[in-house]
C-alpha cells in the first residue's frame, strides 16, 4: 500500500453500507487512511481490510455519541452511505467545525431528501414527475385518495423514518381508494408524512439512476448512467442487479434538478421510463453514496477517487474517464432474499435462484463479496447465522 501523502486527508465513512464499502475499498488501495464507523445494522462494513473500523450504537439512540466520535477524528473528509447519517451531518454541521462533508457545503441536502420538497424543486425547473399529494393527516389522505386514478402508490416523504418502523417495503401499490386509505392508516397514526400519487407503469428494467457528484462550481466530476435489471422488493426497491448504460434523458433531468437545488455532493437520482410514452419521470433523490456506487469503479470511471478528491480539494482531470457500458453490479444479499421470497410464495415475481446465479456471470462488482477483502462477507454471514439461531431458541 502506498504511504499516506500530506495532501490526502483521512477519510471517514459513516454508515457505509454497500456503496460506502465500495468507496472504502478503493480509497484504501489508493493509499488513503480510512475509518469506517457504522451502527449495528451494517457492522460488517467495519471489517473491510485496511480500514479502522468501529461499531457505534444505533444512531437514533446515540446522536451525541456519533457526533463526539466524529469530532475526535479531527481534520478529515466525511462521506456517508446512510440517509439518517446524511441528515445528522446536515442538521448538526455547526457542531463539526473541523469536518469536511458535502452536507456543510450547501443547503440542499435536507430539501432533496424530503420527497415533498424535492417535488417542489422539480416543479420549479420543469422536471417531469408523477402527479401526487403530500399528506400528514387521515383527512388529507382520504381527500387525496378521491382525486387519484388507480393504480396509485403510497410512500413516505422520508424513507429512513419508514424503514425504522415498517421495514424495506416502503412503497405500496393500491388498486382502489379504499385500499390506499387502509394502507396509509398505520403510517399516519405513527406520525409519518406520506406521498400518494400516480403510478408510472413499467417493469423494474424501466428504472434508471443517474449517479453523480456535483462540485461547488456546478461541474460533474462523476456522472454514471445505471439501468436496473432487478430490484428488491420487486417493483419498488433497491437495485439487486443493475448495469451501466447511457441514459441521456434521465441524466439531463438529474443534472437540471441538482443545478436548480444548488446541490453539492454525491447523489443518486432515480427515474422511471413510462411504459407507454417512454418519457422519464423523477422518482427520488438519494443524497448519499448510492447502493450501486461500485459500478463506476468497475466500469473504469475511477469514481471513488474522484468523489473523495472533489471533497478533499485534490485536483482531478476535468474529463471523467470513459464509462464502459453493460458492466453489471450484483447486490447478492438482495438477490438471495428475493429468491427466498419467491420460494416461499410460488406465485412470487422474478426468476428462481439458479436463474439468478446464471445472470450474475461476468459481473464487474459483487457488492459485499470481494475475494481480496473477505472480512465483510464473513462478518455478515456470522451475524446472520447468530440472528437465526437466536430466533430458533426463542419460545413459541
Amino acid at each position: 500500500m502506498a504511504g499516506l501523502q500530506p495532501e490526502q486527508p483521512k477519510a471517514v465513512i459513516l454508515g457505509p453500507y454497500n456503496g460506502g464499502l465500495a468507496v472504502a475499498r478503493t480509497l484504501i488501495r489508493r493509499g488513503v487512511s480510512v475509518t469506517a464507523l457504522s451502527g449495528p445494522a451494517d457492522a460488517f462494513t467495519t471489517r473491510t481490510r485496511g480500514a479502522k473500523g468501529e461499531v457505534l450504537p444505533p444512531l437514533d439512540d446515540a446522536r451525541e455519541q456519533w457526533l463526539e466520535r466524529l469530532r475526535a477524528e479531527g481534520d478529515c473528509v466525511v462521506l456517508t452511505g446512510s440517509d439518517a447519517v446524511s441528515e445528522l451531518l446536515a442538521r448538526e454541521r455547526d457542531q463539526l467545525p473541523r469536518v469536511r462533508s458535502f452536507e456543510t457545503l450547501d443547503d440542499a441536502h435536507l430539501p432533496l431528501m424530503s420527497k415533498a420538497e424535492m417535488n417542489g424543486i422539480a416543479d420549479r425547473t420543469g422536471v417531469r414527475r408523477p402527479r401526487g399529494f403530500t399528506v400528514s393527516t387521515f383527512a388529507e389522505l382520504e381527500g387525496a385518495a378521491a382525486e387519484l386514478t388507480y393504480p396509485a402508490i403510497l410512500k413516505p416523504t422520508l424513507s429512513h423514518l419508514w424503514r425504522g418502523l415498517f421495514g424495506d417495503d416502503r412503497v405500496i401499490l393500491a388498486d382502489s381508494s379504499d385500499e390506499l386509505v387502509d394502507a396509509g392508516r398505520e403510517p399516519i397514526e405513527a406520525g409519518l408524512e406520506l406521498i400518494v400519487g400516480e403510478y408510472v407503469p413499467g417493469g423494474d428494467d424501466a428504472v434508471e439512476e443517474a449517479i453523480l457528484v456535483r462540485d461547488a462550481e456546478g461541474r460533474f466530476p462523476v456522472a454514471i448512467g445505471c439501468r436496473k435489471i432487478r430490484q428488491f422488493p420487486a417493483g419498488f426497491g433497491a437495485a439487486s442487479l443493475c448495469e451501466t448504460a447511457p441514459i441521456p434523458e434521465s441524466m439531463e433531468l438529474a443534472k437540471r434538478l441538482l443545478d436548480e437545488a444548488g446541490y453539492v455532493g454525491v447523489a443518486g437520482v432515480e427515474t422511471k421510463l413510462h411504459a407507454e410514452t417512454g418519457e422519464a419521470y423523477l422518482l427520488e433523490v438519494n443524497v448519499r453514496i448510492p447502493t450501486q456506487w461500485g459500478l463506476g469503479d468497475a466500469a473504469g470511471a475511477d469514481s471513488s477517487w474522484r468523489l473523495y478528491a472533489t471533497l478533499a480539494g485534490i485536483p482531478v482531470d476535468p474529463e471523467q474517464p470513459p464509462v464502459r457500458a453493460d458492466v453489471k453490479l450484483v447486490f447478492p444479499e438482495l438477490e438471495l432474499r428475493a429468491a427466498v421470497r419467491r420460494m416461499r410464495n410460488r406465485n412470487g415475481e422474478g426468476p428462481g435462484l439458479f436463474a439468478r446465479l446464471r445472470s450474475w456471470r461476468g459481473a464487474g462488482d459483487m457488492g459485499i463479496f470481494d475475494w481480496r477483502d473477505p472480512g465483510p462477507v464473513i462478518e455478515r454471514t456470522r451475524t446472520a447465522a447468530a440472528v437465526r439461531l437466536k430466533r430458533k431458541k426463542q419460545p413459541k
